[in-house]
């Protein structure tokens, strides 16, 4: 769970247990902090470009520096890439009805049959065909506001569970 007045004052939890908090960075940017020291830059700067739902996340190997940072996660109009597989947040997955779409639940599916091979490859234009792409559920988000941002995420997107969390609040609570 994610809570916070601000997004830029907000504390990550796990389990009732604080594991990391988001902070404001330099510039238009935002820092997340894990517990056991790990540091990340987050900015909605995407390809060279500031996006609507988009964010790179960068960790940084010598705190603070941005010279020295390893790219972890790009997310580009709800779209990311991990381990050569896409994925989508806000997605509507195969085999449920689409009366369900409206439910406060949104998921995070893993799109199987995706036609792009390169997360820059895909192009600005079709953003309102995007949804029409269903996938296999494989986490879900949920509230924002005064209880709560909660993300849940299945054991394929585990070890950037965190980052996704993180991610996923800043999308929807800075639009």
């Amino acid at each position: 769970m994610i809570k916070g007045a601000k997004p830029w004052e907000a504390k990550i939890y796990s389990d009732d247990e604080e594991i990391a908090e988001i902070k404001k960075g330099d510039g238009l940017t935002f820092k997340l902090i894990s517990r056991d020291g790990r540091e990340w830059t987050i900015s909605n700067q995407v390809h060279g470009e500031m996006r609507p739902f988009s964010i790179t996340v960068r960790q940084d190997q010598n705190k603070g520096k941005t010279d020295s940072t390893k790219g972890v996660l790009t997310i580009r109009e709800h779209l990311f890439e991990y381990k050569d597989k896409f994925y989508m947040f806000t997605n509507h997955p195969e085999g449920r009805p689409w009366h369900q779409y409206l439910s406060p639940v949104r998921y995070i599916s893993r799109l199987d049959n995706f036609p792009y091979s390169d997360l820059a490859e895909v192009e600005h234009h079709i953003k309102h065909r995007l949804k029409r792409f269903r996938g296999v559920p494989v986490g879900e988000a949920s509230g924002l506001g005064t209880h709560g941002h909660h993300v849940k995420v299945e054991k394929e997107l585990e070890d950037i569970g965190l980052i996704i969390a993180a991610s996923s609040y800043l999308l929807y609570s800075t639009g």
